[in-house]
């Protein structure tokens, strides 16, 4: 059998064996009986909003799930009540998801401000720059998705607080693999799907609110399970109602019927990172990427941005000249490494769970296709 390596968690995550086992176990004992077995699995979710709390330092009260990370920026995109002549604050070379809910605010007078990137990472002085008195928000991923930049997010919160501006935070590139503490670092909406370093199912992912901003949101969607006393209804306890008040917290959000398959899933994925620890998870993480980053630099290739432990994540991009990135990325593929190419970049992605031998198979594998 030939040897094989995964390193594209940036990409698509690993479905953690706990999150595979527990989903099965629905599937096979649960979902084929339909009500008269469904009730025990609503517990998953609050597990999973207690686990996302801890993991992000706030309130189970701030969490929402959501099938993904656009979802989390659409609901601010499109919640907050927009004025012509405000701006926000967008970065060169983002995430598409992450500009273009913004750039489609163009039809309420919104106007946009970008930051400029350098060596693949983004300079405080040109965030300072982009920000003004008619910021109403920034805009802003944790991690780059293609260079692997970690931006200071303390640095961006406190350059928005001078002139009172919101920030939105895509931490897809982040969160499971490095810390963020939302009681320290006050952002004010976050957003992230758990199907990459999370280790949980696509289709399941988180949405912060911190409290008091939920209200700026004007047209968040509410379902059934956004009215409290939904539940109690459910099992015929009181007469039918339609004026149930709204969930006071973030869950408000999460509409009605919900993937109850996944959310099993991620709650056993979320109980896994936490028995590992993140700060055991973040040390392996930065301490694989930077072999992963010497190994290709000594074989020539140039990385997408320096090392620096205040920017480095779980991510390796490179490119080279001898070779096209896409090419490599074919050819290392078919080879059995798993990495990916977004944005004409070499993508290098481990996580905890990765193996030093398969770390040292890519850099292998990579001297091999490049001799």
């Amino acid at each position: 059998m030939t040897e094989s390596a995964y390193l594209d968690h940036a990409g698509f995550g690993r479905l953690r064996p706990a999150a595979v086992d527990a989903m099965r176990t629905v599937l096979e004992e649960v979902m084929p009986y339909g009500s008269t077995r469904i009730g025990g699995l609503f517990a998953a979710r609050a597990a999973a909003r207690r686990a996302m709390a801890r993991l992000l330092s706030c309130t189970p009260e701030e969490v929402a799930f959501v099938p993904n990370t656009s979802t989390g920026v659409h609901l601010v995109a499109d919640g907050l009540d927009w004025h012509r002549g405000d701006r926000v604050v967008v970065f060169d070379r983002d995430f598409p998801a992450n500009v273009r809910p913004w750039s489609r605010l163009s039809r309420h007078g919104v106007q946009l401000d970008w930051v400029p990137m350098h060596a693949g990472g983004y300079r405080t002085e040109d965030i300072a720059a982009a920000i003004g008195p008619r910021t109403r928000l920034v805009a802003v991923s944790h991690v780059n998705f293609a260079t692997g930049f970690r931006i200071d997010l303390d640095a961006v919160c406190a350059l928005a607080g001078r002139v009172g501006a919101l920030v939105s935070v895509d931490a897809v590139q982040s969160l499971g693999a490095l810390p963020l503490s939302l009681a320290d670092t006050p952002v004010d909406f976050l957003a992230a799907g758990a199907h990459k370093w999370l280790g949980g199912p696509p289709g399941t992912g988180v949405f912060f609110c911190r409290t008091g901003r939920l209200e700026l949101l004007r047209t968040v969607p509410t379902g059934w399970f956004g009215f409290d006393g939904a539940p109690e209804l459910m099992k015929g306890k009181g007469p039918l109602s339609y004026q149930l008040p709204e969930r006071a917290g973030t869950a408000r959000v999460e509409g009605g019927m919900y993937d109850l398959i996944g959310m099993v899933g991620l709650a056993a994925a979320l109980a896994e990172l936490e028995a590992v620890g993140l700060p055991a998870v973040t040390a392996r993480v930065l301490s694989l990427a930077d072999r992963i980053r010497t190994g290709v630099s000594a074989a020539g290739f140039t990385p997408a941005t320096p090392a620096d432990p205040a920017s480095d994540s779980g991510i390796v991009s490179f490119s080279g000249a001898r070779t096209d990135s896409a090419e490599l990325v074919d050819r290392l593929v078919e080879s059995a490494v798993q990495v990916s190419v977004p944005a004409g970049l070499v993508r290098v992605s481990p996580h905890f769970w990765t193996t030093d031998r398969e770390v040292d198979l890519f850099l292998s594998r990579l001297s091999e296709l490049t001799a």
